[in-house]
Protein backbone atom coordinates (compact mmCIF):
# COMPACT_ATOMS: atom_id res chain seq x y z
CA UNK A 1 0.00 0.00 0.00
CA UNK A 2 2.82 2.41 0.85
CA UNK A 3 4.79 1.53 -2.26
CA UNK A 4 1.74 2.26 -4.39
CA UNK A 5 1.74 5.75 -2.87
CA UNK A 6 5.40 6.46 -3.74
CA UNK A 7 6.96 5.47 -0.42
CA UNK A 8 10.24 3.58 -0.59
CA UNK A 9 10.04 0.43 1.53
CA UNK A 10 12.97 -1.60 2.87
CA UNK A 11 11.53 -5.04 3.61
CA UNK A 12 13.88 -6.95 5.94
CA UNK A 13 11.75 -10.11 5.98
CA UNK A 14 10.46 -12.30 8.80
CA UNK A 15 11.86 -12.94 12.30
CA UNK A 16 14.48 -10.21 11.94
CA UNK A 17 16.55 -9.48 15.10
CA UNK A 18 16.16 -6.06 16.72
CA UNK A 19 19.82 -5.18 16.17
CA UNK A 20 19.46 -5.79 12.41
CA UNK A 21 16.35 -3.61 12.15
CA UNK A 22 17.97 -0.68 13.96
CA UNK A 23 21.31 -1.09 12.15
CA UNK A 24 19.64 -0.90 8.73
CA UNK A 25 17.44 2.00 9.88
CA UNK A 26 20.58 4.00 10.70
CA UNK A 27 22.47 2.99 7.56
CA UNK A 28 19.57 3.82 5.24
CA UNK A 29 18.55 6.96 7.16
CA UNK A 30 14.90 5.91 7.16
CA UNK A 31 12.01 8.14 8.21
CA UNK A 32 9.84 5.51 9.94
CA UNK A 33 10.27 1.99 11.32
CA UNK A 34 7.38 -0.46 11.01
CA UNK A 35 6.92 -3.73 12.89
CA UNK A 36 4.38 -6.43 12.04
CA UNK A 37 3.44 -9.22 14.45
CA UNK A 38 1.80 -12.44 13.32
CA UNK A 39 2.53 -14.66 16.33
CA UNK A 40 2.21 -13.95 20.05
CA UNK A 41 5.97 -13.91 20.89
CA UNK A 42 6.37 -10.98 18.50
CA UNK A 43 4.44 -8.80 20.97
CA UNK A 44 7.26 -9.02 23.52
CA UNK A 45 9.82 -8.44 20.77
CA UNK A 46 8.05 -5.20 19.83
CA UNK A 47 8.42 -3.98 23.41
CA UNK A 48 12.13 -4.83 23.22
CA UNK A 49 12.54 -2.91 19.95
CA UNK A 50 10.83 0.17 21.45
CA UNK A 51 13.13 0.04 24.50
CA UNK A 52 16.21 -0.30 22.28
CA UNK A 53 15.13 2.62 20.09
CA UNK A 54 14.82 4.75 23.23
CA UNK A 55 18.17 3.54 24.59
CA UNK A 56 19.94 4.27 21.32
CA UNK A 57 18.40 7.73 20.98
CA UNK A 58 16.24 7.17 17.92
CA UNK A 59 13.86 9.98 16.94
CA UNK A 60 11.82 8.08 14.36
CA UNK A 61 8.13 7.20 14.60
CA UNK A 62 7.42 3.49 15.22
CA UNK A 63 4.47 1.80 13.50
CA UNK A 64 2.87 -1.30 15.05
CA UNK A 65 0.64 -3.68 13.10
CA UNK A 66 -0.16 -7.30 12.38
CA UNK A 67 -2.66 -9.96 13.37
CA UNK A 68 -1.64 -10.37 17.02
CA UNK A 69 -1.32 -6.66 17.79
CA UNK A 70 -3.95 -4.25 19.11
CA UNK A 71 -4.38 -0.63 20.12
CA UNK A 72 -4.64 -1.72 23.76
CA UNK A 73 -1.35 -3.65 23.66
CA UNK A 74 0.36 -0.76 21.90
CA UNK A 75 -0.91 1.79 24.44
CA UNK A 76 -0.34 -0.33 27.55
CA UNK A 77 2.83 -2.26 26.74
CA UNK A 78 4.80 -0.49 23.99
CA UNK A 79 4.12 3.26 23.82
CA UNK A 80 5.50 4.22 27.24
CA UNK A 81 8.88 2.65 26.41
CA UNK A 82 9.65 5.09 23.60
CA UNK A 83 9.42 8.89 23.75
CA UNK A 84 8.73 9.32 20.02
CA UNK A 85 5.35 8.50 18.38
CA UNK A 86 4.31 4.84 18.53
CA UNK A 87 1.31 4.35 16.27
CA UNK A 88 -0.94 1.30 16.05
CA UNK A 89 -2.12 0.75 12.46
CA UNK A 90 -4.92 -1.79 12.35
CA UNK A 91 -4.75 -2.53 8.62
CA UNK A 92 -2.52 -1.83 5.64
CA UNK A 93 -4.93 0.55 3.95
CA UNK A 94 -4.56 3.08 6.79
CA UNK A 95 -0.76 3.10 6.77
CA UNK A 96 -0.62 5.73 4.03
CA UNK A 97 -2.62 8.31 5.98
CA UNK A 98 -0.63 7.64 9.16
CA UNK A 99 2.74 8.03 7.42
CA UNK A 100 1.59 11.17 5.63
CA UNK A 101 0.60 12.74 8.95
CA UNK A 102 3.80 11.71 10.73
CA UNK A 103 6.03 13.13 8.00
CA UNK A 104 4.15 16.39 7.63
CA UNK A 105 5.26 19.35 9.76
CA UNK A 106 1.74 20.79 9.52
CA UNK A 107 -0.22 17.61 10.25
CA UNK A 108 2.04 15.90 12.80
CA UNK A 109 1.31 18.01 15.93
CA UNK A 110 -2.46 17.56 15.75
CA UNK A 111 -2.07 13.89 14.86
CA UNK A 112 0.18 13.23 17.89
CA UNK A 113 -2.11 15.21 20.22
CA UNK A 114 -5.10 13.12 19.14
CA UNK A 115 -3.03 9.93 19.43
CA UNK A 116 -1.96 10.75 23.00
CA UNK A 117 -5.57 11.41 24.04
CA UNK A 118 -6.69 8.17 22.41
CA UNK A 119 -3.98 6.11 24.12
CA UNK A 120 -4.78 7.67 27.50
CA UNK A 121 -8.42 6.68 27.06
CA UNK A 122 -7.43 3.11 26.09
CA UNK A 123 -5.13 2.79 29.10
CA UNK A 124 -7.86 4.07 31.40
CA UNK A 125 -10.31 1.51 30.01
CA UNK A 126 -7.72 -1.22 30.42
CA UNK A 127 -7.03 -0.28 34.05
CA UNK A 128 -10.73 -0.32 34.89
CA UNK A 129 -11.28 -3.76 33.39
CA UNK A 130 -12.28 -6.53 35.76
CA UNK A 131 -11.98 -10.27 35.10
CA UNK A 132 -15.11 -11.74 33.54
CA UNK A 133 -14.79 -14.78 35.74
CA UNK A 134 -13.46 -15.23 39.24
CA UNK A 135 -9.79 -16.32 39.42
CA UNK A 136 -8.86 -19.49 41.32
CA UNK A 137 -5.61 -20.67 42.83
CA UNK A 138 -3.24 -22.78 40.78
CA UNK A 139 -3.86 -25.71 43.13
CA UNK A 140 -7.62 -25.46 42.53
CA UNK A 141 -7.10 -25.22 38.78
CA UNK A 142 -4.85 -28.30 38.73
CA UNK A 143 -7.41 -30.24 40.74
CA UNK A 144 -9.92 -29.50 37.98
CA UNK A 145 -7.81 -30.76 35.07
CA UNK A 146 -9.31 -32.65 32.14
CA UNK A 147 -10.42 -36.12 33.24
CA UNK A 148 -8.99 -38.65 30.79
CA UNK A 149 -9.09 -42.40 31.40
CA UNK A 150 -5.50 -43.14 30.48
CA UNK A 151 -5.62 -46.72 31.80
CA UNK A 152 -8.10 -47.69 29.09
CA UNK A 153 -6.50 -45.70 26.29
CA UNK A 154 -3.37 -46.53 24.31
CA UNK A 155 -1.88 -43.62 22.31
CA UNK A 156 -1.18 -44.61 18.69
CA UNK A 157 2.44 -44.63 17.60
CA UNK A 158 3.34 -42.54 14.52
CA UNK A 159 4.19 -44.40 11.34
CA UNK A 160 7.29 -42.23 10.80
CA UNK A 161 8.61 -40.67 14.02
CA UNK A 162 11.39 -38.10 14.02
CA UNK A 163 12.02 -34.92 12.04
CA UNK A 164 10.61 -34.48 8.53
CA UNK A 165 11.78 -31.66 6.24
CA UNK A 166 9.84 -30.59 3.16
CA UNK A 167 11.82 -28.58 0.63
CA UNK A 168 10.30 -26.77 -2.35
CA UNK A 169 6.82 -28.02 -1.54
CA UNK A 170 4.37 -27.48 -4.40
CA UNK A 171 2.33 -24.29 -4.18
CA UNK A 172 -0.33 -26.09 -6.22
CA UNK A 173 -0.92 -28.37 -3.23
CA UNK A 174 -0.58 -25.73 -0.52
CA UNK A 175 -3.13 -23.34 -2.01
CA UNK A 176 -5.91 -25.84 -1.34
CA UNK A 177 -5.30 -25.40 2.41
CA UNK A 178 -5.40 -21.58 2.56
CA UNK A 179 -7.73 -20.19 5.23
CA UNK A 180 -9.30 -17.37 3.24
CA UNK A 181 -11.37 -15.86 6.07
CA UNK A 182 -8.43 -14.00 7.74
CA UNK A 183 -7.32 -12.90 4.27
CA UNK A 184 -10.61 -11.07 3.70
CA UNK A 185 -10.49 -9.62 7.23
CA UNK A 186 -7.10 -8.06 6.45
CA UNK A 187 -8.82 -6.11 3.68
CA UNK A 188 -11.63 -5.07 6.07
CA UNK A 189 -14.10 -7.46 4.45
CA UNK A 190 -15.64 -9.27 7.41
CA UNK A 191 -17.30 -12.61 6.81
CA UNK A 192 -16.53 -16.31 6.61
CA UNK A 193 -15.30 -17.92 3.42
CA UNK A 194 -16.96 -19.07 1.18
CA UNK A 195 -20.23 -17.44 2.37
CA UNK A 196 -18.62 -13.98 2.10
CA UNK A 197 -18.54 -14.33 -1.69
CA UNK A 198 -22.36 -14.20 -1.70
CA UNK A 199 -22.72 -11.52 0.99
CA UNK A 200 -25.28 -8.89 -0.05
CA UNK A 201 -23.03 -5.96 0.90
CA UNK A 202 -19.41 -7.05 0.40
CA UNK A 203 -19.87 -10.08 -1.84
CA UNK A 204 -18.95 -8.40 -5.13
CA UNK A 205 -15.81 -6.81 -3.68
CA UNK A 206 -14.87 -10.12 -2.02
CA UNK A 207 -15.21 -11.91 -5.38
CA UNK A 208 -12.93 -9.36 -7.07
CA UNK A 209 -10.36 -9.67 -4.30
CA UNK A 210 -10.58 -13.48 -4.37
CA UNK A 211 -10.09 -13.44 -8.14
CA UNK A 212 -7.03 -11.15 -7.91
CA UNK A 213 -5.50 -13.31 -5.16
CA UNK A 214 -5.92 -16.49 -7.17
CA UNK A 215 -4.49 -14.86 -10.28
CA UNK A 216 -1.40 -14.03 -8.22
CA UNK A 217 -1.25 -17.61 -6.92
CA UNK A 218 -1.51 -18.85 -10.51
CA UNK A 219 1.46 -16.68 -11.42
CA UNK A 220 3.44 -17.84 -8.36
CA UNK A 221 2.74 -21.44 -9.32
CA UNK A 222 3.44 -20.92 -13.02
CA UNK A 223 6.65 -18.88 -12.69
CA UNK A 224 7.98 -20.42 -9.50
CA UNK A 225 8.18 -17.05 -7.72
CA UNK A 226 8.13 -18.59 -4.25
CA UNK A 227 9.65 -21.71 -2.76
CA UNK A 228 7.67 -23.22 0.08
CA UNK A 229 9.53 -25.20 2.72
CA UNK A 230 8.43 -26.63 6.04
CA UNK A 231 9.29 -28.98 8.85
CA UNK A 232 7.43 -31.20 11.27
CA UNK A 233 8.53 -33.63 13.95
CA UNK A 234 7.07 -36.41 16.08
CA UNK A 235 8.85 -37.02 19.37
CA UNK A 236 8.21 -39.37 22.30
CA UNK A 237 6.67 -37.36 25.15
CA UNK A 238 5.00 -37.57 28.56
CA UNK A 239 3.31 -35.03 30.80
CA UNK A 240 4.63 -34.21 34.26
CA UNK A 241 2.06 -31.99 35.89
CA UNK A 242 1.61 -28.94 33.66
CA UNK A 243 4.88 -29.64 31.83
CA UNK A 244 5.59 -31.91 28.89
CA UNK A 245 8.85 -33.83 28.71
CA UNK A 246 10.03 -34.37 25.14
CA UNK A 247 12.49 -37.26 24.78
CA UNK A 248 15.45 -37.66 22.45
CA UNK A 249 14.43 -41.12 21.22
CA UNK A 250 12.03 -43.98 21.85
CA UNK A 251 14.04 -45.30 24.81
CA UNK A 252 12.63 -42.26 26.68
CA UNK A 253 15.70 -42.11 28.89
CA UNK A 254 17.00 -38.66 27.88
CA UNK A 255 14.86 -35.52 28.09
CA UNK A 256 15.52 -33.37 25.05
CA UNK A 257 13.30 -30.47 26.11
CA UNK A 258 10.75 -29.58 28.77
CA UNK A 259 7.77 -27.61 27.47
CA UNK A 260 6.23 -25.45 30.20
CA UNK A 261 2.51 -24.79 29.78
CA UNK A 262 -0.01 -22.45 31.36
CA UNK A 263 -3.22 -23.73 32.93
CA UNK A 264 -6.47 -21.78 32.86
CA UNK A 265 -6.96 -20.17 36.26
CA UNK A 266 -10.53 -18.93 36.31
CA UNK A 267 -13.56 -20.48 37.96
CA UNK A 268 -15.10 -23.21 35.76
CA UNK A 269 -18.31 -24.41 37.42
CA UNK A 270 -19.33 -26.42 34.33
CA UNK A 271 -15.99 -27.28 32.78
CA UNK A 272 -12.30 -27.98 33.22
CA UNK A 273 -9.28 -25.75 33.78
CA UNK A 274 -7.51 -26.75 30.61
CA UNK A 275 -3.78 -27.13 30.00
CA UNK A 276 -2.06 -28.56 26.91
CA UNK A 277 -0.27 -31.13 29.05
CA UNK A 278 -3.64 -32.71 29.95
CA UNK A 279 -3.72 -34.29 26.50
CA UNK A 280 -0.35 -36.04 26.77
CA UNK A 281 -0.23 -39.26 28.77
CA UNK A 282 1.17 -38.68 32.29
CA UNK A 283 4.61 -40.16 32.88
CA UNK A 284 3.43 -42.26 35.82
CA UNK A 285 0.93 -44.18 33.62
CA UNK A 286 3.74 -45.74 31.61
CA UNK A 287 1.82 -45.05 28.39
CA UNK A 288 3.99 -44.41 25.31
CA UNK A 289 2.69 -41.08 24.04
CA UNK A 290 3.98 -38.64 21.40
CA UNK A 291 3.97 -34.94 20.61
CA UNK A 292 3.86 -33.30 17.19
CA UNK A 293 5.76 -30.10 16.41
CA UNK A 294 5.73 -28.07 13.22
CA UNK A 295 7.44 -25.07 11.71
Amino acid sequence: MLQCNNYEIIDLGVMVPCETILKVAKEENVDIIGLSGLITPSLDEMVHVAKEMERQGFTLPLLIGGATTSKAHTAVKIEQNYSEPVVYVNNASRAVGVCTSLLSKELKPAFIEKLDIDYERVRDQHNRKKPRTKPVTLEEARANKVAIDWQNYTPPAPVKPGVHVFENFEVATLRHYIDWTPFFMTWSLVGKYPAILEHEEVGEEAKRLFHDANELLDRVEREGLLKASGMCALFPAASVGDDIEVYTDETRTEVRKVLHNLRQQTEKPKGFNYCLSDYVAPKETGKQDWIALLR
